[in-house]
């Protein structure tokens, strides 16, 4: 069984075949970024990724993710992932990506 930092390196390693893809930071974590903008990072055991706010809720809604708080302030766009799930994890950072690289045109 893979672990979860096992899973996240695999698709960070798919993602930076992009050429648009880059590692950046990210609260004291190193994430992918595209057009200079993060939209996923792995912390604490689970991946972190940014989408819509109504997207987000909805996963979390769902029971897929969890919301994430940074501080005392809960971050509305942006969830994470725990239980490797290679399908779900890669659906989701694909969708962050377009999502961030939309925002930065």
């Amino acid at each position: 069984m893979v672990t979860a930092q096992e899973l996240y390196d695999d698709l960070v390693m798919e993602h930076l075949a992009r050429p648009e893809v880059s590692m950046g930071r990210m609260l004291h974590s190193d994430g992918l970024r595209v057009n200079g903008k993060v939209y996923a990072f792995f912390a604490r055991d689970r991946v972190i990724v940014k989408l819509p706010a109504a997207r987000a809720g909805g996963l979390v809604a769902d029971g897929t993710a969890e919301v994430v708080q940074m501080g005392t302030r809960r971050m509305r766009d942006w969830v994470g992932l725990r239980a490797p799930d290679e399908e779900v994890w890669r659906g989701l950072l694909a969708e962050a990506a377009t999502y961030v690289q939309g925002l930065t045109r």
